[in-house]
């Protein structure tokens, strides 16, 4: 899917954008909340949108 952008449409300080899939197997998401994050963001996703739509981190103790 491609579409052609119009240079005078963007913006100079465009915000970047990641791919979904690779920010959740860096991060240590598993496959099945993956899939869930993909569905509703699409394939790029902004930082922020990424890491509000995160599921929360199990906590790690040292003892």
């Amino acid at each position: 899917m491609t579409h052609h952008i119009d240079n005078r449409q963007t913006q100079r300080n465009a915000k970047p954008t990641y791919e979904v899939a690779s920010h959740c197997k860096k991060n240590g998401i598993d496959k099945s909340e993956a899939r869930k994050i993909v569905q509703m963001l699409g394939r790029f996703a902004s930082r922020h949108e990424l890491e509000v739509n995160a599921p929360p981190r199990k906590p790690k103790f040292r003892y």
